[in-house]
């Protein structure tokens, strides 16, 4: 009994630091939203303040949990969230910095660093750059989004912090190969970037598809949530296995994934995966703000860190990552106009909100962490990650929301919702009148049965046809021819939306709104149908035969359950 309470002790204690993070991070979210401050900046703040408290242990958290365990499910939830359609159409753009952004940093880091350096291997000074080179744009992505950026600058952004993690992760692999044999092989170097980059896409490609082959059959909410949790890590681990890259594996599988959603799942299935990853996603994106906080005080104090030519070489770093992502931006950008082929991002302003955003974050302070204990000059490669990250985040976090506002960008982002928004209800109005005027004249309704088909379509208020007459034998019987006419005009409504996503007249997050909305109503509508019928099943049985033998010309339509039809008749 000693020994099991002990045990359960030691669990409770490896539990705590969890569980007062967690609380940490919904007291400091909460207090960001009130004070205007970008909550990871402040969460990183906090977390350093946090680590001087007497007895609050040093937090050193090993990087591969990092890699593998928050930074799945974190990139999952962004790409499920995604819009295909935008990424697609900005696929140059996002390109660019995703990959482009990444490797002209990274050697520019590792060139500048062996000029500073000479006796540092160029492979090392690689590494560095690879860890250095990837913004984090959690943080830029929200302030973007309160700030009132561009709908297509969002996304380019967004696109950016899906893919440039793979690019990096993929370099920093090839750049400690270099340091372990001590030189580079750039034949082999190319091939590994090229079959991780293709591989990782091949890997989250059929993972997706057969996954939304599943999620089709598969009806169960629990059954399907529990698979969806296990997704990203079980996307990481094949990419790694085939030796891709798990991260491009990981995105491409959530892309695929999101974008199937509305033909995979049920409306109460969508509405619980929701829910699920908000909180999933709200949990993790500060826990790792945070724990950067936690662990700083106990990097900066390293023995090397307070050596001066240290200090100068980290800001030598830090200046060459701000400079060199607006030279690289604004250079592509006139190389483009100079072939007189307009990028879709928008004006050169909006290229200096973009170049302006480019805070890195945890991933980079888990890739250096992984760097073997005998790499050359490793204190120093932490020493510059850290004021790369420091000052990233202070520098230009702080300033971003001042320097969105001072650019006066076009466009209003919101107005353009609502635009959207309408557009896609007037279709969808418009398409079911269309379906209404169809069943009417096809089955020669009489014109009062008509009128009043007409009249319910278009308010849509099924409740009403049920209200008046709750818990009688009436009331199921109303409900129950209802309710599939009920279900088809939702489906009509969702096809629309669909469509109207696909064709990019809408955006993904108009999209999900909308279905939500659905989601709720549709759901809303078989609990009603599913209460009615547990106590009134014996009626609903025995009017359903009557029914069948004496009504003519009724309508019916399947349920989507595909378990039995409900009719609407004279």
């Amino acid at each position: 009994m000693r020994d099991t309470g002990e045990r359960c002790g030691a669990a409770m204690y490896e539990l705590e630091p969890v569980v007062f993070l967690v609380v940490g991070v919904v007291i400091v979210n909460g207090i960001a939203g009130r004070i205007g401050i970008p909550a990871p900046i402040l969460l990183v703040v906090a977390g350093l303040a946090v680590s001087f408290i007497p007895g609050v242990p040093d937090f050193q958290v090993n990087p591969e949990i990092v890699l593998t365990v928050l930074l799945p499910p974190l990139l999952f939830a962004a790409a499920s969230e995604a819009s295909v359609i935008a990424i697609r159409k900005l696929i140059r753009s996002i390109t660019q910095l995703a990959v482009g952004m990444v490797l002209i940093t990274a050697f520019s880091v590792a060139v500048v660093l062996h000029l500073l350096i000479p006796e540092i291997p160029f492979a090392a000074g690689l590494a560095l750059g690879a860890i250095v080179a990837p913004p984090d744009a959690v943080a830029a992505v929200a302030v973007a989004r309160r700030a009132g950026l561009p709908r297509n600058v969002v996304t380019v952004l967004e696109g950016e912090s899906l893919f440039n993690d793979a690019t990096s992760l993929v370099l920093l692999r090839v750049a400690l190969v270099g340091i372990s044999v001590g030189t580079m092989s750039w034949g082999a170097a190319l091939g590994e970037f090229a079959w991780a980059s293709v591989g990782g896409v091949l890997v989250g490609l059929v993972l997706g598809l057969l996954l939304s082959a599943t999620r089709r059959i598969t009806r169960s909410t629990l059954a399907t949530t529990a698979l969806s949790l296990v997704t990203p890590f079980l996307a990481y681990q094949l990419g790694e296995l085939v030796l891709a890259s798990g991260v491009l594996s990981v995105v491409v599988t959530g892309l695929v994934l999101g974008f199937r959603s509305p033909y995979d799942l049920q409306p109460e299935v969508r509405l619980t995966l929701r829910a699920t990853w908000a909180a999933i996603q709200y949990v993790l994106e500060g826990a790792v703000f945070a724990l950067i906080g936690l662990q700083l005080w106990a990097i900066v104090t390293a023995p090397d860190i307070g050596r001066t030519p240290v200090l100068v070489i980290s800001a030598v770093v830090l200046a060459t990552v701000i400079l060199i992502r607006p030279i690289w931006i604004f250079l592509t950008d006139a190389v483009i106009r100079l072939f007189q082929r307009r990028d879709s991002v928008g004006s050169r302003r909006s290229l200096v909100a973009i170049s302006w955003a480019g805070m890195r974050g945890v991933v980079s302070l888990a890739a250096a962490q992984t760097l073997p204990l005998d790499t050359p000059y490793r204190s120093l490669l932490l020493t510059c990650t850290i004021a790369v990250i420091l000052g990233t985040l202070v520098v230009q976090g702080l300033s971003l929301p001042a320097v969105i506002r001072m650019l006066h960008l076009p466009g209003d982002p919101e107005a353009d919702t609502l635009r959207e928004r309408a557009h896609a209800r007037e279709q969808a109005n418009r398409a079911i009148a269309a379906k209404v005027e169809e069943v009417i004249t096809t089955h020669q309704l009489p014109e009062q049965e008509a009128r009043r088909m007409r009249a319910w379509s278009a308010g849509r208020d099924w409740r009403g046809l049920t209200d008046d007459a709750a818990d009688t034998d009436q009331a199921q019987r109303r409900l129950d021819r209802t309710s599939g006419w009920r279900h088809e005009l939702v489906g009509i409504e969702r096809d629309v939306f669909v469509n109207l996503r696909n064709a990019g007249q809408i955006s993904e997050d108009v999209l999900r709104e909308l279905q939500y909305d659905l989601d709720l109503e549709e759901a809303l509508l078989d609990r009603r149908l599913e209460a009615a019928t547990g106590h009134l099943a014996a009626t609903t049985a025995a009017f359903d035969d009557s029914e069948e033998a004496t009504t003519t010309g009724a309508l019916r339509f399947q349920r989507p359950d595909g378990s039995g039809s409900d009719s609407i008749g004279r």
